[in-house]
């Protein structure tokens, strides 16, 4: 037999664990997409609950009486619930006690008592028709009795004994309204806002949604407010403050709304949302804009004791579409160009240019998965043999189709997220591997955040140990680089010159050209900039400055090498300037190790 009390206790340990779930994922998750997400499947998945535990509410009653016949089917206990049985006039003859608490009644006719508190009159109707035509009936009605809403999960099941008596009915009910009553708290719940009252980003959606479909003529406004430095007061004061802040600025900002009918909603951690679909001109709303940031500037919220000044970056859209995107991308400029409102302008917006970011992004994962992060080989010309006899390995994307993506068209992407170290590593990895096929010494360009991330430094040397002759690699460091941690470079230095490597300092002459710097870092190569080499046959302040360079490093005793070099004029000007080595697409341009071969 059903026990409905057991239910019942289930079912609430299921619904408290998913109000508790759903609350901590709010808690600890600051990314809007995935609150919105984890709200949805919350709200689906208590709804789901509600389903089932009403399914195994009415299975066994309902399994129970389609298996019995006649007389039997009349001798339900009444552990089963609220039942009751009546007549083809649906007069009652016999009623449960949990029936009659329900509905506060002890007999009668059944009709009379459900239009008194049937709110669905319709629902009536349907419940004779099916019953009459010997189906059993089966959903939930909602009944009003002593101004008071319950919910009933309700079944009917026609009863013949045979096919001289007519017609009588058994219905058995389960008062569902707790069920009900907490799934619609914790809608509630999780579609205002506790401590401002607001409503939450959920429910700005749905009135997004439904100001979409009523297509608005005119174009709607919202408004998306960051408090800044947030986390500093919570980290300062406490969270309590912290909250009790949030709060009054809630409080404020409804004192100080666009228009009367803007509403005001509370989004995740410190953000608030005003939202119009009221016609505001682009007048009135850039004046709005100064006033509002300038008067909560000026305005201090006293918070137990103490007060805060608070500023806030605010990101503007308007339209029929797309508005809390276009919001939040206006949002994120401003506090970029350090300004206290934007309002989105797709024609100034970058968006297509995050978008094909995204892309790349993507495009460099699948790369690095794929081990298509492959090296182009550019040769070094020694100037005193007038042969090659070196390359430089320079970082590509073989595509696949088969063509190559320059560094200059994903390596700044891959450094703001955080892909560049897999990149090192993919790019060093798969120049050593092809060392034995060119056969000849390569240089390899590593940055200064290389060497100070133990991770990067760790691998490079690693990958050196195991390599059958490190004297063949030179790698090449940024002289734009400052460095902060001369210790931790100049030991890393010391590490792979003692495995057999060179160290070369590359684009010298781009930066602050620090000598001092060379002197610390004992290193053996100076690769004179390509912006004093282009048109050193033509500038004589170029010259000079090339000049100074090369009489500086043949008192290190270290090599020179001169990049960019384009054409014979600038080879002969460096020659005869005594530099070491030339590199530029007059001597090569980068090509895959298949091809570099024939420069040798």
């Amino acid at each position: 037999m059903v026990n409905i009390k057991q239910t019942s206790m289930l079912y609430n340990r299921y619904l408290y664990g998913m109000i508790v779930l759903a609350f901590i994922l709010l808690t600890l998750s600051q990314k809007p997409n995935f609150i919105s997400t984890m709200i949805g499947i919350s709200l689906t998945l208590i709804t789901f609950f509600v389903i089932v535990k009403i399914r195994e509410i009415r299975t066994v009653p309902e399994n129970m009486l389609t298996s019995m016949t006649g007389k039997d089917q009349f001798q339900i206990s009444e552990d089963h619930g609220a039942f009751a049985k009546f007549d083809k006039n649906f007069d009652i003859t016999h009623i449960s006690n949990d029936f009659k608490e329900i509905l506060g009644i002890d007999e009668g006719n059944l009709v009379t008592i459900f239009n008194n508190c049937m709110i669905d009159e319709t629902l009536l109707k349907k419940i004779k028709a099916t019953t009459l035509s010997h189906h059993s009936f089966n959903e939930i009605i909602k009944l009003k009795i002593a101004n008071q809403i319950i919910f009933l999960d309700t079944f009917i099941h026609t009863v013949n004994h045979n096919k001289l008596t007519k017609s009588e009915y058994i219905m058995i009910c389960s008062d569902i309204t707790s069920y009900i009553t907490n799934e619609t708290e914790l809608k509630n719940q999780l579609l205002i806002d506790k401590p401002t009252q607001l409503p939450t980003r959920l429910r700005l959606i749905d009135d997004l949604k439904s100001a979409a479909l009523k297509k608005s003529a005119h174009a709607q406004t919202l408004i998306y407010l960051q408090i800044d430095s947030y986390e500093e007061i919570n980290e300062y004061f406490g969270i309590d403050s912290g909250a009790i802040l949030l709060q009054e600025i809630a409080k404020w900002i409804k004192e100080n709304l666009l228009t009367k009918n803007t509403k005001l909603y509370k989004f995740e951690h410190n953000n608030f949302v005003m939202h119009t679909t009221s016609r505001v001109n682009l007048s009135d709303l850039e004046t709005y804009l100064k006033s509002v940031s300038t008067k909560l500037q000026n305005h201090s919220f006293l918070i137990q004791d103490t007060y805060h000044d608070i500023s806030i970056s605010i990101g503007v859209a308007r339209g029929n579409a797309n508005l809390l995107k276009h919001a939040y991308l206006a949002l994120k400029d401003a506090q970029k160009h350090n300004k206290n409102y934007l309002i989105f302008n797709k024609k100034n917006h970058q968006e297509d240019k995050f978008l094909q970011n995204m892309q790349i992004n993507k495009n460099i994962k699948k790369a690095l998965l794929e081990d298509r992060i492959v090296p182009f080989f550019q040769p070094i010309l020694n100037l005193q043999t007038d042969k090659v006899e070196k390359f430089e390995s320079l970082m590509r994307i073989q595509n696949q189709d088969n063509t190559h993506q320059k560094p200059a068209d994903f390596l700044e992407i891959a450094k703001k997220s955080k892909l560049y170290p897999d990149l090192t590593k993919a790019m060093i990895n798969s120049s050593l591997k092809r060392l034995d096929v060119l056969n000849s010494p390569i240089t390899i360009n590593i940055a200064i955040e290389d060497i100070l991330n133990t991770k990067i430094a760790t691998f490079i040397l690693r990958k050196l140990q195991k390599c059958e002759d490190a004297s063949l690699i030179t790698f090449e460091i940024l002289e734009s680089d400052e460095v902060q941690n001369y210790k931790k470079v100049a030991n890393f230095i010391k590490k792979i010159k003692a495995l057999g490597c060179s160290v070369a300092i590359d684009d010298f002459g781009s930066g602050y050209s620090n000598f001092e710097q060379l002197l610390k870092l004992n290193i053996d190569y100076i690769k004179i900039d390509g912006s004093l080499i282009k048109d050193i046959d033509t500038n004589k302040e170029s010259e000079i400055v090339t000049k100074t360079i090369i009489s500086f490093a043949k008192e290190l005793g270290v090599k020179t090498v001169a990049e960019f070099v384009s054409s014979q004029s600038i080879l002969d000007k460096v020659k005869l300037l005594g530099v070491d080595y030339a590199q530029g697409y007059h001597i090569g341009k980068p090509v895959p190790v298949a091809q570099a071969k024939k420069f040798i």
